[in-house]
């Protein structure tokens, strides 16, 4: 079970140290805490997108993936990660779900 990355240094130590593959639209950064908890966190860009309804919804988009597909599962324990929404338009729920498919196959 997965839970949501709240700690400020983990996030601080993710983006510092950890390492990242980037898909289409989502940056993936890591790092493995070995702690055997499973955290993790969204982050769309306020200046891309200003309206916070907009980052809402793709904020949705991508843990409701996230959670269907079972990303969570094929990361391993102790890893916390960030996703990082890249793209420069609000892309659909299927082009999302294309993208957390590629990225847990490269994992």
């Amino acid at each position: 079970m997965a839970k949501h990355l709240k700690n400020t240094k983990k996030i601080d130590v993710i983006f510092e140290t950890g390492s990242s593959i980037k898909v289409k639209g989502l940056l993936f950064k890591h790092y493995d805490f070995k702690d055997g908890v499973v955290e993790f966190g969204v982050s769309v860009s306020k200046k891309l997108y200003p309206s916070a309804v907009k980052r809402n919804l793709i904020k949705r988009r991508i843990k409701e993936q996230v959670k269907k597909l079972g990303f969570i599962n094929s990361v391993s324990e102790g890893v916390s990660f960030f996703l990082i929404y890249t793209a420069k338009e609000i892309l659909s729920s299927e082009e999302i779900k294309k993208s957390v498919e590629s990225l847990s196959q490269k994992l």
